[in-house]
């Protein structure tokens, strides 16, 4: 099937014709996948029940178009070929005459709905109106190029079909120059037409056929010889040993002949191409222009001309002058702060067309968006790690910038080691900005850095130039941002504001649903270089900018309001889906590794909720997190936030506060703080049976409490009743588990072949329930060991701890080490074994895990054994590098140790 968007909408090879969801298909198609709240919300919102609505819809297409939409779980999804996004990738890849040829009609023509919200008419007529310039974009360069080859009246039609296409704005000034040209070369029947127009725009279109022709065919003249010369700065030039090299290279590359340096304000691209001018001086003639002043590029012959010592000998078509002084010389053209004039940028191709030995570098804070451009982005200095040694921090760019700007202020300054820590936090919140790194430099005259540190933290005025010669664009980081915040529209300023409730970063999925925000936005946001993207796929913000968009943010309670409302529900339905994943064993390591990326949203939602006194949604949403907490080693963390829900005694249903005492009461056991949990444990349960009977899970709980205690009777006694609880649910992997640790009981209590029968029986079940079998794994190499079977051991052991690292179970990894540890002790590999003791000793510290007691016995025996065989010095050398390895080269150092 293919969805037909260009020229009406359609979903060929169906007799399915319903707008609306076609329109639905259609959003999907060009945004990519987005939860049912949001197209909930966009597309129903006027319904009176909108999930009700989109279920219906959703049920349509499924029965009148199936395979349309895919609809796994929360996340709709668009199945079909979509003409638009295939034509907006033929654009990207420059295949430039298809798009043309499949250009049928404007996006969506004639689409209207009554009872559309006005976030969705907007995106109708935006996207129209973007794929529509696009292509005509496209039909202009395809039409240039004919003309260069003397097709002029194959050109002119082109162009007249680009002029009026269906869906396209008016053209931009410096298009309608390019259309005159092509008509006048023509001599096209609508030259006329089209001069009308452009008188409403204050654009005389005056050339004659000949002069057109001659114009596009490129005519070249005797050039005048060249005074170049480049700006010199009071300042050394510091850093950039990767970039610098980078560009110099992409510049000596024939097919780069316009590159632009883009990155926001600050960051240092004049700097780094004059710099790059430098060096390329030695072998060519190099010119630097500074744009800042100039408010039209229409001016730009002129200002090069003057620049270049050259006479234009007030020629009426100064550009056409200026190609002809240009068009035989080898040059590199630096053309500094260009942002402002981005209306305007279609002059340059044109130059590169008619000056075939020239080329363009371009510093901006946004891209230029032409088909020639080649873009290098540029971020900040290089940072060290806020634990990096002295010697380690001074090799980054970041530190040496700042220590070499604070001696002009203060001679005597050095950075010692009771400096660092807050010369690395302040590199760390000017995101290694040469900017913002030489504003706070300017200070130390005046203060310690630790007062520098902590007043950049939260006043952004206090980044401001004390020197009067400081370019005026560059007085302070706050003047940098309302520069750029000035040249936003309306709905980029709206949506950049309401994305600062992000901390931690985010994906597109996101700022959709909490900003209302699109692709287009987004993307509009990057080339300005006011957001980042990463490969990963994640979005963030300078934190200097941050600050700026948040007070723009606070400007409009109601907004926050809205905007933060909408961030918690979103990572609230984010952290339930993921839950339900992991239950399900779909993609477990890939849902561990989110909720690191997410933490940091999580934590402000659930600030934003205690600050709301919603003590429920902390509950309910830390209690949803409970695989996270655990597998994550943070069960001091989850505690933390259940205490300070509890503390508030604000409102919450019995079966969230039954929920949300169990999974506390399970951090606390993993903590070793087993009297608490028995009693927050008691009390779920306690809960559970006025619900619905005793909830298993909590009694598989109180079970492990008593085996971790070595009360092993009363551990058997829970442990049974958990299974007869799961039995009577159905529940295939609660009755595994709960087999699982009936065998360790059995094991514990010294009868091993029962033990064994046990685990196998457990494994099967986790076999048949598909779900994770390592935990049981695990426990069969602790038993084979017992036995004396150290190959079947070895085995287990290996497989649940591989198990444990790809599925991101960190929390039980330090069990599975110190299993290995004693498998290795008995098998005489005593520096092995003591290895990975100190390796599970310092991750069981980090994530707050201690042996239980039960198990502590039999490890000390073995780190006896261990020490007994190695000696004092030895052991204690091993412990140390098994305490130096990360939870990845201890998982790595243990595989490599038994597979050999």
């Amino acid at each position: 099937m293919i969805l037909r968007t260009l020229g009406g909408l359609a979903l060929e090879d169906s007799g399915f014709t319903r707008p609306k969801p076609l329109l639905m298909l259609s959003y999907l198609a060009l945004e990519g996948v987005r939860d049912r709240r949001h197209i909930g919300e966009l597309f129903f919102g006027h319904a009176k029940d909108r999930m009700s609505s989109l279920r219906t819809t959703i049920k349509r297409l499924r029965q009148e178009a199936p395979g349309a939409l895919e609809t796994d779980g929360d996340p709709l999804r668009s199945s079909v070929e979509c003409d638009a996004q295939r034509l907006l990738s033929n654009l990207e890849a420059g295949k430039l005459e298809s798009c043309v040829e499949h250009y049928t009609g404007s996006f969506l023509a004639g689409i209207h709905l009554p009872d559309w919200s006005n976030e969705l008419e907007e995106w109708v007529y935006t996207t129209r109106e973007f794929i529509a310039s696009r292509v005509r974009g496209a039909m202009l360069t395809l039409a240039e190029r004919e003309a260069s080859r003397s097709e002029f009246t194959i050109a002119a039609t082109l162009a007249e079909r680009a002029c009026w296409l269906e869906g396209a704005p008016d053209p931009e000034p410096e298009e309608f120059i390019r259309f005159g040209t092509l008509f006048a070369a023509a001599q096209s029947p609508f030259l006329g037409r089209l001069r009308d127009q452009a008188k409403g725009f204050e654009i005389d279109l005056n050339l004659s056929p000949e002069d057109a022709r001659e114009r596009l065919l490129k005519a070249r003249h005797e050039i005048a010889t060249l005074r170049p010369s480049l700006p010199t700065r009071g300042t050394s030039f510091v850093g950039r040993v990767v970039e610098r090299p980078q560009v110099e290279q992409a510049l000596a590359r024939s097919d780069v002949r316009l590159l632009t340096l883009v990155g926001p304000g600050g960051i240092g691209k004049t700097r780094l191409a004059l710099e790059v001018a430098r060096t390329a001086a030695t072998n060519n003639e190099v010119v630097f222009i500074s744009l800042e002043a100039m408010t039209s590029l229409k001016n730009l012959p002129n200002v090069v001309a003057t620049t270049l010592g050259l006479r234009l000998n007030d020629n009426p078509d100064p550009f056409q002058a200026l190609v002809k002084l240009l068009e035989e010389q080898n040059l590199l053209l630096i053309l500094d702060s260009v942002e402002h004039l981005l209306a305007g940028a279609q002059y340059l191709p044109a130059l590169l067309r008619q000056c075939p030995n020239l080329k363009l570098l371009v510093t901006s804070r946004e891209r230029l968006s032409l088909e020639e451009e080649w873009v290098f982005h540029l971020g900040g200095l290089a940072i060290p790690a806020s634990n990096a040694t002295l010697e380690q921090a001074l090799a980054f760019e970041a530190v040496q910038l700042f220590v070499l700007r604070a001696k002009r202020a203060q001679l005597n300054f050095n950075l010692t080691p009771d400096k660092l820590e807050f010369v690395l936090k302040i590199c760390e919140l000017v995101g290694g900005s040469p900017l913002g790194l030489e504003l706070a430099a300017a200070w130390v005259r005046l203060m310690p850095v630790a007062e520098i540190a902590g007043e950049i933290s939260h006043n952004l005025d206090f980044l401001q130039a004390a020197n009067t010669d400081a370019p005026a664009k560059h007085h302070s980081l706050r003047a940098v941002f309302e520069q750029t915040w000035k040249r936003l529209n309306t709905t980029e300023q709206r949506v950049l504001a309401r994305l600062t409730v992000f901390r931690g970063g985010f994906i597109r999925e996101a700022a959709n649903e909490v900003s209302g925000t699109n692709l287009s936005i987004l993307s509009s946001l990057v080339d300005k270089s006011l957001i980042r993207a990463s490969n990963t796929g994640r979005y963030d913000i300078h934190v200097l900018l941050h600050q700026f968009a948040l007070e723009m943010l606070s400007k409009n309670p109601e907004d926050v309001e809205r905007t933060r409302a909408a961030h918690g529900v979103f990572f609230l339905a984010f952290s339930e889906r993921a839950r339900e994943a992991i239950r399900q064993h779909k993609d477990e390591k890939h849902w561990t590794d989110r909720f690191d990326q997410e933490l940091e949203n999580i934590r402000a939602a659930l600030t934003e909720w205690l600050e709301r006194n919603e003590t429920e949604m902390v509950l309910k949403c830390t209690t949803v997190l409970r695989n996270f907490w655990t597998r994550t080693g943070r069960s001091r963390e989850a505690r933390a936030w259940f205490s300070k829900a509890f503390n508030q005694n604000g409102r919450t249903s019995a079966l969230v506060l039954e929920n949300a005492l169990a999974v506390n009461g399970e951090m606390a056991k993993n903590m070793g703080d087993y009297a608490q949990a028995q009693w927050l444990l008691e009390e779920s349960l306690a809960l559970s049976k006025i619900r619905d009977g005793a909830n298993p899970l909590t009694l598989m709980f109180l079970g492990l409490i008593a085996q971790d205690t070595r009360d092993f009777e009363v551990a058997q006694t829970r442990f049974e009743q958990a299974l007869v609880g799961f039995r009577k649910q159905g529940s295939l992997q609660g009755i595994a588990a709960s087999l699982n640790n009936l065998g360790s009981i059995l094991m514990f209590k010294g009868d091993l072949e029962q033990a064994l029968v046990t685990y196998q029986e457990a494994l099967r079940y986790k076999i048949e329930a598909g779900g994770d079998i390592d935990s049981v794994l695990i426990n069969l190499g602790d038993l084979h060991c017992r036995l004396g079977n150290f190959e079947s051991a070895q085995a287990y052991l290996l497989r649940g701890l591989k198990g444990y690292a790809k599925r991101g179970f960190h929390v039980h990894i330090p069990e599975a080490l110190e299993n290995l540890g004693e498998l290795g002790a008995a098998q005489d590999r005593p520096y092995n074994a003591s290895v990975l003791f100190g390796a599970s000793s310092i991750h069981r510290e980090a994530m707050n895990t201690p042996t239980p007691p039960h198990e502590q016995e039999q490890l000390e025996q073995a780190m006896t054994t261990a020490r007994s065989a190695l000696g004092e010095e030895a052991f204690d050398a091993a412990w140390s590098e098994g305490r130096a390895m990360t939870l990845e080269q201890a998982v790595a150092y243990a595989s490599r140790t038994f597979e050999n």
